[in-house]
């Protein structure tokens, strides 16, 4: 799902800096919801084949992101406090909430921890200082943060949290949680709450995006082994999907790319999962997803005109760096977390061969 995951990373770019007005690319929301389904995926194969206890999964998950976003993070504080350079708001802003607590306090928070992030779309500064609940984001603090798109990173934490606990379930239990969950976002999409944007990004809701990609691997684990042809031709079914998903009805948004990608992710998977290329890309992805604001950031301040494709470039070839930069030191970390932790004798006794993942 490498080449999928990358592609979707675009899409949340283009919805920052609309470039690819040709096509209906999904819109970036969605493609991220889509992110979810996918990590309920990955994270039941990891927790499956490579990590025997809680803890060295959650040492493995740290590995991968927190480096990263840390440079990121980094990258784009020093850019606003010291050359003025953010896509939405600027250096008096922020002394403003440095000198509030209350502001201060949430900001510090969700930009060094992820956890809470997206909180920022609920919450505004108050005149007179401190902090008050909104239900619309046009005034809220998501727009001074420092990475604004780590929102999403707060519910992958919170998945990670749960997820040694849920690969566990019965998948009975499973599917009713599943059931529960979208029982719970069709309540709200039908009510008057439909448009607080708290509910927006609130992790019940989107749930059953999770646990709908670990039943997705449950799925897989049954499947013959070796590609077949049709694998390949739901990849690009798929592809396809994303290219045109912005198109479909309103209300269908939040369901059409993320169940598409949950139905055929099993067969996807089968089919690109020895393929270094495909890996190589979904790695690249999530550098690229943290990056892409600050090229666009930069891009905008300096540049007369700019062009959605020199972006793209910039901000993918930053990420190849990036990813070259930390990779080798962070395999090599998880591989020794693999070699003490993983299950590698199965029931038949065959020895299994630890596997690059995600």
């Amino acid at each position: 799902m490498g080449l999928i995951r990358l592609l979707l990373a675009f899409a949340v770019f283009n919805s920052h800096f609309p470039t690819f007005e040709w096509s209906p690319l999904v819109n970036g929301h969605e493609a991220v919801l889509t992110f979810f389904a996918i990590s309920g995926f990955y994270m039941a194969l990891i927790l499956d084949r490579s990590y025997r206890d809680a803890r060295s999964f959650y040492w493995s998950r740290f590995l991968t992101l927190y480096p990263m976003y840390v440079l990121a993070l980094v990258i784009s504080l020093g850019l606003l406090t010291s050359l003025d350079v953010h896509s939405l708001t600027d250096r008096a802003t922020l002394r403003a909430i440095v000198a509030d607590p209350a502001a201060f306090l949430v900001m510090a928070w969700t930009s060094a921890t992820t956890f809470g992030q997206e909180l920022l779309f609920s919450l505004a500064r108050t005149p007179g200082g401190g902090l008050h609940f909104t239900a619309y984001n046009h005034d809220a603090l998501w727009a001074d943060a420092p990475l604004i798109q780590a929102w999403s990173l707060s519910l992958e934490v919170t998945f990670y949290a749960m997820a040694p606990f849920l690969v566990r379930l019965r998948t009975r239990t499973l599917v009713g949680l599943v059931a529960a969950s979208l029982a719970l976002k069709f309540a709200v999409m039908a009510s008057p709450l439909s448009g607080v944007i708290f509910f927006k990004r609130f992790y019940p809701l989107e749930f059953w995006l999770f646990a709908g990609g670990i039943l997705a691997y449950r799925v897989h684990r049954r499947l013959p082994e070796g590609p077949r042809w049709y694998d390949y031709g739901l990849f690009l079914a798929l592809a396809g999907l994303a290219l045109v998903a912005d198109g479909v009805p309103r209300p269908l948004l939040p369901f059409f790319l993320p169940t598409a990608a949950l139905l055929s992710m099993p067969l996807v998977f089968r089919g690109f999962k020895r393929l270094r290329f495909d890996r190589f890309a979904g790695k690249i992805s999530y550098p690229f997803y943290l990056l892409h604001y600050i090229a666009i950031a930069l891009f905008e301040t300096y540049a007369d005109d700019p062009e959605g494709g020199q972006i793209a470039a910039v901000a993918l070839t930053a990420s190849i760096v990036v990813h070259f930069l930390f990779n080798p030191g962070i395999e090599s970390l998880k591989t020794k977390l693999r070699r003490r932790h993983a299950l590698l004798v199965p029931e038949d006794g065959a020895v299994l061969q630890p596997v690059s993942l995600p």
